[in-house]
C-alpha cells in the first residue's frame, strides 16, 4: 500500500485514497465526501487498477455507510481549542488544544486599548496541548480580547488550508455558558472551539435561561468544575464619566459614550449571568445620547422583562431601572 492508492473497505462499500499512515497499523482514507477517516490496514484492500479497465470504468466511490454516531463522534473530536481549566474557586488556565490530525504553528497574544502583546508561539503537535496564561475570574471585565493566529502543517502530501486568524473578546453570559469537558486534557472546562467558523467575536448567541439553568442544575461531582466566585455588580451602577475614568477630561464626547456604554453592557451581562433580578443605572440627563443608547441595547434584548424610569425622587429623571427575566 503507499500514498494515492485507492482501497475498498471490507466490511462496507466505501471507497476512497490513501492520504497518510498512522501509528498502530492505522492508515488515513480519504472517502467521496472528502471526510477523513483512520482505519486498520487489515480492513482495507488495494483496488486494482485492472478492475475498471475491464469494466471499461471506474468503480464510482460510494457515500459511506459508517454508523451515523461513529461519524459524529468522529468530527466532535477533531477541533481547535481555547479551555479555561479551573484550578480553584477564583483562577483559570487557559489552554491552547489541538485535537486535530495537524501539527500547528501558532502565535498568541493579547489586544488591549489598540496595543498588541505577544504571549505565546510555538509548534503545537497533533493531539497535544499547551498552557497559555493563568486569568482571574474576578478580572473577567478586564480581560484582553485574545487573538489566534495559526497555520497547518503535515508531513507529506495534504490539501493546503488557508491560515486560520482570530480575534475572541467574552462576555459574562456568553463565556459560562460553555462548560463542557475539554478534548485531549479530558478535563471540565469553559470550552471555546476556534476553528468553527461559526464562532465571531464575541462569541455565539446567548440564552440567559439555560445559562442559569446549567448554573442551578445537578451534575455529579467527576463532571462538575469547581464553583466560579462570580462578582456581582452593584444594585446600582453610576455610569457618570468621573465615576469611570479619572483622565475624563482627556477625552472627547465620543470617547465618553464609548467608555460609558462598555460598562453599562459590562455589568448587564454580569448581572445577568449571576442571576440578578434588577440593577438600576445612573445615566445622568445630559444631552439624552447615554440614556437613549442605553433604552434601545436593553429594547433589543430578550433577556430584559422591562426598563423604566428609577426612582424620580431619588435620582430625578437620570437613572433607568431594568428587571432582568
Amino acid at each position: 500500500m503507499n500514498i494515492g492508492d485507492k482501497v475498498r473497505f471490507l466490511r462496507g462499500q466505501e471507497q476512497g485514497i490513501i492520504t497518510r499512515f498512522l501509528d498502530n497499523n492505522l492508515i488515513e482514507v480519504e472517502i467521496e465526501d472528502g471526510f477523513q477517516i483512520p482505519v486498520l490496514k487489515n480492513e482495507v484492500v488495494v483496488v486494482a487498477k485492472e478492475e475498471g479497465q475491464y469494466f471499461r470504468q471506474e468503480i464510482p466511490a460510494k457515500k459511506p455507510t459508517l454508523p451515523r454516531e461513529a461519524i459524529e463522534e468522529a468530527k466532535t473530536v477533531r477541533g481547535i481549542y481555547f479551555a479555561f481549566i479551573p484550578i480553584n474557586d477564583r483562577q483559570l488556565a487557559l489552554q491552547l488544544i489541538n485535537s486535530t490530525d495537524f501539527d500547528l504553528p501558532y502565535v498568541i497574544g493579547e489586544e488591549q486599548q489598540g496595543n498588541f502583546k505577544g504571549i505565546s508561539s510555538g509548534v503545537l503537535q497533533k493531539q497535544q496541548h499547551v498552557k497559555l496564561r493563568e486569568v482571574l475570574v474576578s478580572e473577567f471585565e478586564q480581560w484582553p480580547t485574545w487573538i489566534i493566529q495559526l497555520l497547518y502543517f503535515r508531513q507529506g502530501y495534504f490539501t493546503l488550508r488557508e491560515p486560520l486568524v482570530r480575534k475572541l473578546k467574552f462576555k459574562a453570559a456568553t463565556f459560562f455558558k460553555s462548560k463542557k469537558k475539554a478534548p485531549v486534557l479530558n478535563q471540565p472546562s469553559f470550552l471555546f472551539q476556534i476553528d468553527d467558523t461559526s464562532l465571531a467575536e464575541g462569541g455565539k448567541t446567548l440564552d440567559t435561561h439555560q445559562i442559569k439553568e446549567r448554573m442551578l442544575s445537578n451534575v455529579s461531582d467527576q463532571e462538575q468544575a469547581p464553583l466560579l466566585k462570580l462578582e456581582r455588580p452593584p444594585q446600582e451602577v453610576d455610569l457618570h464619566i468621573e465615576k469611570l475614568t479619572p483622565h475624563f477630561n482627556q477625552m472627547n464626547n465620543s470617547q465618553m459614550l464609548t467608555l460609558q456604554l462598555q460598562t453599562f453592557e459590562e455589568k448587564l451581562d454580569m448581572a445577568i449571568a449571576t442571576g440578578m433580578e434588577e440593577i438600576t443605572f445612573v445615566h445622568g440627563v445630559g444631552s439624552g445620547a447615554l440614556k437613549n443608547a442605553i433604552h434601545k441595547k436593553l429594547s433589543q434584548m430578550k433577556e430584559i422583562q422591562y426598563f423604566q424610569e428609577a426612582k424620580r425622587e431619588k435620582f430625578g429623571y437620570g437613572a433607568t431601572l431594568v428587571r432582568i427575566k
